[in-house]
């Protein structure tokens, strides 16, 4: 037998096994792709919780700390949560807490976006500041 006739032998043996491999390896690539989107998805609302934890803590440190101002922080955050996160962020949880020595902490806590739902974690995000008073010129 010639070396040509081995070689196409061969070849005929190997015939199918580019679609094999590509039946084996989709689904992988298909579940790389969607834990790629699904951690991109999480970080995002992870950042708009970030931006809503330091907007209610700065509307809780320049109202004075009163309870009030906190109060008032937690109904902005919320908004600012639902006008900012839209879909990017549901199940919005914010508080805002006085801590000794006149500082406040926002928290804000809830579910990113997801492509399988119950794949993604829930995201926080936490800002502390002191409370911002007015002290007059000496």
């Amino acid at each position: 037998m010639s070396w040509w006739q081995r070689r196409v032998r061969r070849e005929q043996r190997d015939r199918g096994t580019t679609a094999i491999e590509l039946v084996l390896y989709t689904p992988v690539l298909m579940l790389v792709t969607f834990l790629i989107v699904q951690f991109a998805l999480s970080w995002f609302g992870q950042e708009v919780a970030g931006a809503t934890a330091r907007e209610a803590a700065r509307v809780a440190r320049t109202g004075g700390g009163s309870d009030a101002a906190l109060a008032a922080a937690t109904a902005r955050g919320e908004t600012y949560a639902a006008a900012v996160g839209e879909k990017n962020l549901h199940d919005v949880t914010v508080t805002v807490i006085r801590l000794p020595g006149d500082r406040v902490r926002a928290t804000v806590t809830g579910r990113s976006q997801e492509i399988i739902p119950g794949l993604a974690p829930r995201v926080s995000q936490s800002v502390e500041g002191p409370v911002e008073k007015f002290r007059e010129d000496r």
